[in-house]
């Protein structure tokens, strides 16, 4: 975190907690309740808080991906995709070969580690496409995530039918996904007519 931001955050609380002892410091009187609060003291701590949020709303929060790795870490965002949606397609295609109880151990093995690579690398969508790219992305992905633990959770009980209907679920999902992050490298940078 930057000075600014520091200095911001610190201005920011240093306001609000001295605000809220000055209003609560004295006992209210029932007759003139608001008299107990020293206005000028309560001002002041406002408007040290206010300058805190401008400092905090006027310096631009570090994106976790430098801007000369963004290129790379959408690539390989798209790579860990393509791994997923395959390797959930190919167990969904032979699900009844599989036993019911290796899933579990399967996800943990084969699919873990891709899973958390791409949320360490989903800032970089925000910084390459937007935020609205980015919900329409991480929302199939993390609907991919859930039904991928639902998955897991069904093996370790031994319920195949509910396995098989998650990885399909996992896969559209996944599939979606996929095509999300391409309409929005598509719409980042559409072909010249």
């Amino acid at each position: 975190m930057n000075k600014t931001r520091i200095c911001g955050h610190l201005l920011l609380w240093a306001g609000f907690l001295v605000g809220a002892f000055v209003a609560v410091r004295s006992t209210e009187v029932q007759e003139t309740p608001w008299s107990t609060i020293s206005w000028p003291a309560y001002g002041t701590a406002l408007f040290v808080a206010i300058i805190g949020v401008i400092i905090l709303r006027t310096t631009k929060r570090p994106v976790r991906v430098a801007s000369d790795q963004e290129a790379g870490a959408i690539g390989e965002l798209a790579a860990i995709l393509v791994r997923l949606h395959a390797r959930v397609e190919g167990w969904s295609r032979t699900s009844d070969k599989i036993p019911v109880y290796d899933f579990h151990g399967m996800i943990d093995d084969e699919l873990a580690d891709d899973l958390g690579r791409f949320a360490e690398l989903r800032e970089a969508l925000v910084a390459e496409f937007g935020l609205d790219h980015y919900a329409r992305i991480m929302t199939e992905f993390a609907l991919a995530e859930r039904t991928l633990n639902r998955t897991w959770s069904a093996s370790a009980d031994g319920y195949l039918d509910e396995v098989q209907a998650s990885l399909s679920r996992a896969g559209s999902h996944l599939s979606a996904a996929r095509q999300r992050l391409d309409e929005a490298v598509k719409a980042q940078c559409p072909r010249a007519t």
